[in-house]
């Protein structure tokens, strides 16, 4: 819990707890979505601006992952999702890995709504979009 504490002020705690015998934690980047370097970049950041006692329950965890979450939905554009060689660097030197999620379409428009009066045009389609998860940071021990 102090790796989880110290990093809530610079981040977003998503998850925190005991999951089948070992401690799980999960954070994103505060605010808005980013696109993935960038958050993976303020991930990176924020752990390397830990004090050293702090930084050591980092390098103990068991698995450190920068994960990429991305919901997949209808629609024919690109999604890049390209980091650049520095942010690559500081992730391989924080010992963690790039993980690719992707999350099943499970929103679908209704193409009509119940209440006529309601209807908005063009209400029925929604292009790919990176998650706000997009460069989550997940650390277990």
């Amino acid at each position: 819990m102090p790796l989880v504490t110290a990093l809530q002020r610079r981040l977003s705690v998503l998850h925190a707890a005991r999951v089948r015998g070992t401690f799980f934690a999960s954070f994103e980047t505060s605010g808005m979505a980013h696109p993935p370097d960038i958050a993976m970049s303020r991930l990176a950041r924020a752990l390397l601006e830990l004090p050293p006692s702090i930084q050591k329950l980092w390098k103990q965890a068991r698995n450190r992952v920068f994960d990429i979450g991305v919901a997949r939905a209808a629609g024919n554009t690109a999604l890049p999702l390209a980091l650049r060689r520095q942010t690559v660097k500081t992730i391989a030197h924080l010992n963690a890995r790039v993980a690719l999620t992707l999350y099943p379409q499970t929103w679908r428009a209704p193409t009509r709504l119940p209440n006529k009066r309601l209807e908005r045009p063009g209400a029925t389609s929604r292009a790919d979009v990176a998650a706000p998860n997009a460069g989550r940071s997940a650390a277990e021990r």
